[in-house]
């Protein structure tokens, strides 16, 4: 056998504890960092995939005029690559016995040539049968319905019931465990007998040719105004994010956590490594002499201790990759459960493993290099006549301790700790960046429950009813006079989610909010400028989202905005933290005069007189009762918790991610702590026979290196409590930006059970990363101790 091998066998298995540690805590690292990669391959291309094999539409036109031209005629431009009628309208469905939530109801012309915006046969028929429809399969998720089940559908007052006749597969739609939707499908013949309405009202377009956003607004423009020439009225355009899911913004959030933690565990890993050469060149140093006096020169001395680098980057990966395999496809699975998406790729590219392999056989050793040409260095003089204990730097701080007054057991843990400042600077930065980390991930969680908590505090209503289109005011409140336990009732146009958006909106999509300009129902977070006031001109408030879209107008500068066939001059006086769709909100009697001169509206906010969680849900039912026996046609009852929960659905992913993912780090961390203790005791075995020799029991001995891990501790945890505010602010622009929009933050939270749980985690990690070693350290013989070389 090799005489290399023979030697990294040797090392490595002359103190076996020493050497899994590290190969455990490198094998943690790869592992984080192949599910990252693994899971970023697969997640990436599926989302996408699954969204673009739909071919998305580019534009949404809707108008009542396109049965008076030949409309096919019209979009046989050759822009167009195609275009479909494909009726839309909100309606309600009983998911479970007296629970109803939004139906989205899509008309299809053809199920069989369906050319753009896709759906795909899951189960039952593939077309609907006459009278049935299809749902999408995430709404079995929500709801008890099944194919073959007979729905309850209500359209304004009066309940049709439907028959499901099949199961479909919508990867364009947003989540319907998330937003609480169902999505339905049926041809244009039963739509209009479910419905009431008249068909060939929206028509879906997808350009040719076009590679951004920008390239599809020209499109669009150029499309309008062949459609006005024609004789046809645009009411509204809606055109959806450039090839991007609805919710590729959880993907992106998810993809950045655990590659920025998975990387950082792996680099931990690898400081680990470097960290266990330089303590074995320490310990070898008489081995080097020895070798360099019978004729090994430097460059084999250079070439052994790689090897020992590779076996270890090997052991690592050679379990690590397997694992990292297995877990990516769990978590790309899991992903993919959640929003709603199938994984498509069944092999990974061979490339993906080599380069992860190549990363756990490289990176310890390009880390370690420095230690290891430092280490080979040593002349053989130097090398012969070293004993293995050695002051490795002076220590000036011994006065300042005695001050204080401490045991003796205490000022030598605190000289011990010193010894090796490389060592110290190194385990105290490892274990500081996993604290740092672990506490930001609480800090950050906190930011998005402040989040949630401030929607709470937004939403000064307890239950909302939105309304299909706008109606006279005595109409929308006569059901609802004789309810008993409502404060008041407050009357606007549009309102949140992305619901009142498909009813009310600007011709670019954006939804609007119409409301009295001194509302007491709304109470919105003002970044920039101010709330609205009664005033002469058309004032409105905007959310980040909806000032992206108009390229960050300065407050009091003025722009237009296209409601129905209405150019709207309007002035900017405040721009709004949401969560939320892009909205614009203006003063209802500004609104009303512009293009509501009948003043309708389509939402009420109810405030109840009693508001505990009991109360408002009986209150719910109440006006679900109402409305059942009046014509209004409701898209949507909801109580603000209800609200809250949807919100927290699409948070709730991010935030279990980041504690579990910050947690993974904190414990690669604690395991590099104990790697350092084992190293530390290791080169001190001699030490430890003379102090044995000397009179120190076990217990002693045992108590000093507890002592040394709890120092280690305490710096680790001040450091990373310091580390972790401005990381949490980085966090926070990061994820503002992410969810929020362009130059938005979060605001910074600081958690103190996030605190109280990081300090009691950190000092057990510490003790039980001392403790171990120290265990080992007792059970070395004094004999033992004094012949180690």
């Amino acid at each position: 056998m090799n005489i290399q091998l023979i030697k990294a066998v040797r090392d490595l298995t002359y103190s076996p504890k020493r050497s899994l540690t590290v190969v455990f805590a490198l094998l943690l690292g790869i592992w984080g960092v192949g599910t990252v990669g693994i899971a970023y391959v697969i997640l990436t291309h599926d989302l996408q995939e699954n969204y673009l094999r739909t071919l998305p539409a580019h534009a949404v036109f809707t108008s009542s005029d396109f049965d008076k031209q030949d409309t096919r005629r019209l979009l046989s431009l050759p822009e167009i690559e195609s275009a479909e009628f494909r009726d839309f309208s909100l309606h309600r469905i009983e998911v479970r016995s007296n629970v109803w939530i939004p139906l989205w109801l899509y008309s299809v012309d053809d199920f069989s040539d369906i050319k753009l915006a896709r759906i795909f046969h899951q189960e039952g028929a593939a077309t609907p049968e006459k009278g049935s429809v299809l749902i999408e399969r995430d709404g079995k998720n929500v709801s008890v319905i099944r194919n073959g089940s007979i729905v309850n559908v209500r359209i304004g007052s009066s309940v049709k019931t439907v028959k499901v006749s099949g199961i479909c597969f919508d990867p364009g739609q947003a989540p319907a465990t998330q937003d609480a939707f169902i999505y339905a499908y049926t041809d244009p013949q039963t739509y209009q007998q479910i419905t009431g309405l008249l068909t060939h009202r929206r028509i879906i377009v997808r350009f040719r040719n076009v590679h951004s956003a920008e390239e599809v607004e020209q499109k669009v423009h150029l499309l309008t105004d062949v459609l006005q020439r024609s004789g046809v009225t645009v009411q509204s355009i809606d055109i959806p994010r450039f090839n991007e899911h609805p919710h590729q913004w959880q993907l992106n959030t998810l993809l950045f956590l655990i590659g920025a933690i998975g990387l950082l565990a792996f680099l931990m890993g690898a400081v680990l490594v470097s960290q266990l050469v330089r303590s074995m060149l320490v310990s070898h140093v008489r081995q080097i002499g020895i070798l360099k006096a019978i004729g090994a020169s430097r460059f084999h001395i250079f070439r052994m201790y790689i090897f020992v680098l590779l076996v270890i980057g090997a052991m690592a990966g050679g379990i690590a990759i397997p694992l990292a395999s297995v877990s990516s496809q769990a978590f790309a699975g899991f992903v993919a459960g959640k929003l709603n998406f199938d994984i498509l790729t069944k092999t990974v590219p061979i490339q993906v493993y080599l380069y992860l392999l190549l990363l756990s056989l490289s990176l310890p050793v390009l880390l370690s290099l420095g230690v290891i040409v430092r280490g080979t260095k040593i002349a053989i003089r130097i090398a012969l006549s070293d004993y293995g204990i050695v002051q490795q730097s002076k220590w000036n701080s011994y006065a300042i301790v005695r001050r204080l007054k401490l045991s003796e057991a205490w000022i030598m843990a605190i000289r011990n700790a010193q010894r090796s400042k490389r060592r110290l600077v190194v385990t105290v930065l490892t274990m500081a960046l996993g604290v740092a980390i672990f506490c930001t991930g609480f800090n950050v969680r906190q930011s998005l429950w402040n989040l949630l908590e401030g929607q709470k505090d937004e939403l000064r209503y307890d239950v909302q009813v939105v309304l299909d289109k706008p109606v006279s005011r005595q109409k929308a409140l006569q059901p609802f006079q004789k309810l008993t336990n409502v404060k008041t009732i407050e009357m606007w146009v549009g309102g949140r989610g992305e619901i009142q958006s498909k009813v009310i909106a600007t011709t670019k999509g954006i939804g609007i909010v119409a409301l009295p300009a001194k509302t007491q129902r709304l109470h919105m977070k003002i970044l920039q400028g101010r709330w609205l006031q009664v005033s002469k001109k058309v004032e409105v408030v905007i959310n980040q989202q909806a000032w992206a879209l108009y390229n960050h107008p300065e407050i009091g500068s003025s722009f237009d905005v296209t409601i129905g066939n209405k150019i709207c001059h309007v002035t900017l006086v405040g721009i709004a933290e949401q969560f939320e769709k892009p909205k614009i909100y203006l003063d209802i009697a500004h609104y009303d005069n512009l293009v509501n001169p009948s003043h309708l509206i389509n939402t009420l906010v109810f405030v109840a007189k009693e508001n505990r969680y009991d109360q408002v849900m009986a209150l719910k039912r109440e006006i679900e009762s109402a409305i059942s026996s009046s014509d209004l046609n409701v898209v949507y009852v909801m109580s603000q918790a209800e609200r809250v929960r949807i919100i927290y659905a699409h948070l709730n992913i991010i935030l279990t991610n980041i504690l579990i993912l910050s947690f993974l780090v904190l414990v690669v961390s604690a395991v590099g702590m104990a790697s350092a203790t084992g190293i530390n005791i290791w080169e001190r075995t001699r030490e430890i026979g003379v102090m044995r020799a000397i009179g120190a029991t076990s217990a002693q001995i045992y108590s000093l290196f507890v002592r040394e891990g709890f120092l280690i501790s305490i710096m680790s945890v001040l450091l990373g409590l310091i580390i972790a505010y401005p990381l949490s602010q980085l966090a926070a622009l990061f994820f503002g930006n992410l969810m929020l929009g362009q130059n938005s933050i979060l605001a910074y939270a600081f958690s103190i059970p996030g605190f109280l749980i990081t300090l009691v985690v950190t000092l057990l990690f510490g003790w039980l990363a001392s403790r171990i070693p120290a265990r080992s350290a007792i059970a070395i013989s004094t004999r033992q101790a004094l012949v180690y070389e």
